[in-house]
């Protein structure tokens, strides 16, 4: 039986945290971590995808329980313990999937066991693909390219043999299809008044796309339909598309609406688009702390700097002083190259593969999979802007 990772999230001095440290040390468990901190557990959550995370409800079961509610889609195995006189909570817990409720602290042996039986229904990996990482890209304000640089970077990514999805949460009237010149039959509309229905088959059926390219999940091609779709419809397509998928880049609206909340809480990166101009870095900081208010904080936030210039009157320094923190990531400013394959349907690597834009979004596959702890990869650049550009061929 393979030795489960585990997290607890509960106070010093409680029994579960006695527990922890028992099973740790006699290796029944692989402990990854053990916190009282909201914003830690969540983000080492996200970093190690636990097989077991362990909760204490403590004096406010609902709090712990929102903090719960937020864990990335497929949620871990849930254990918790919580009061007995709370049955608002219990049926809470148990309509969540908690798979264990103590209703008073557990004894070792009572520990030990559902720790056991949790752990007899893992699988061991046997070199099988991994969850697909869930990448939020989102522009501080309108016009500084968001949509472009998350199209661009999912062609990068299938180009390396990626299996890669968009998902355009761009509402209302988003242009990943534009970008990609696909005709979309279906949008994630159709998921939205047919969630009934919603299973892996039938939402393959909706993506649009080459069968060895990036697969697109449409934008509603009219604003009203745009108010069908929620956060819970953004939750059911994310927990589908991480069996499916190596790669799911969000293009997510700026406007801080109920999908686009939910799709933050549930991706791994967030790529938030600046410009180096006083009024769009003044947004990029208003996003920032609102982002830090909801939880999202230290290095799943990456400032991508677009259409960068050294001769930018703005300079890094000036980022560091404004924001506390320099880009993470500059693309270069190429405005002929980027129009050309925005026009054309296709990427910039076919457009002009030996150009600095082309090498860049490379280069961003690559920074991608090391922020994401996922191996770069091994793909000679001139081969990688081949494939790039036949994945953006029209359809």
């Amino acid at each position: 039986m393979p030795t489960p990772t585990c997290i607890f999230f509960a106070p010093p001095g409680t029994r579960l945290h006695d527990h922890a440290a028992m099973l740790e040390a006699d290796g029944s468990i692989d402990l990854a971590c053990l916190t009282a901190d909201p914003i830690e557990f969540v983000d080492e959550v996200r970093a190690n995808r636990p097989d077991i995370v362990v909760a204490d409800l403590g004096d406010d079961p609902e709090a712990v329980l929102d903090l719960l509610e937020k864990l990335p889609t497929p949620r871990p195995r849930l254990l918790v313990q919580g009061p007995a006189d709370q049955s608002a909570a219990i049926l809470r817990a148990m309509r969540m999937g908690v798979r264990e409720y103590f209703e008073e602290p557990p004894s070792e042996e009572q520990f030990r066991f559902a720790i056991t039986a949790l752990a007899s229904e893992i699988v061991p990996e046997s070199g099988g693909s991994k969850p697909a990482r869930v990448v939020a890209v989102m522009g501080a304000k309108g016009g500084v390219g968001a949509t472009i640089v998350a199209c661009q970077l999912a062609a990068s990514l299938r180009a390396g043999g990626a299996r890669t999805a968009v998902v355009d949460l761009n509402l209302p009237l988003g242009d990943v299809s534009l970008y990609f010149d696909v005709q979309p039959a279906y949008t994630i509309a159709n998921i939205a008044r047919e969630i009934d229905q919603l299973d892996a088959t039938y939402l393959r059926t909706l993506m649009q796309g080459r069968p060895d390219g990036v697969q697109i999940l449409a934008s509603p091609s009219q604003a009203e339909e745009a108010e069908l779709v929620r956060g819970s419809h953004v939750e059911n397509v994310l927990e589908l598309l991480r069996q499916d998928f190596d790669w799911v880049i969000l293009d997510v609206s700026r406007t801080w609406s109920e999908p686009t909340v939910r799709a933050l809480d549930l991706a791994d990166q967030i790529l938030l688009v600046t410009l180096m101009d006083v009024p769009t870095l003044h947004h990029t900081r208003q996003h920032i702390d609102l982002l830090e208010r909801l939880g999202h904080s230290g290095k799943r936030i990456r400032l991508i700097a677009n259409r960068y210039s050294s001769t930018d009157p703005v300079t890094d320094k000036d980022v560091s002083d404004f924001l506390d923190r320099e880009p993470d990531f500059r693309i270069p400013n190429d405005y002929p190259t980027t129009v050309a394959s925005v026009n054309r349907g296709v990427s910039v690597a076919e457009v002009s593969p030996r150009s600095a834009v082309a090498r860049a979004y490379a280069e961003l596959n690559r920074c991608l999979h090391t922020w994401s702890d996922r191996e770069p990869p091994a793909v000679e650049a001139r081969g990688a802007f081949a494939r790039a550009a036949n994945l953006f061929r029209r359809t």
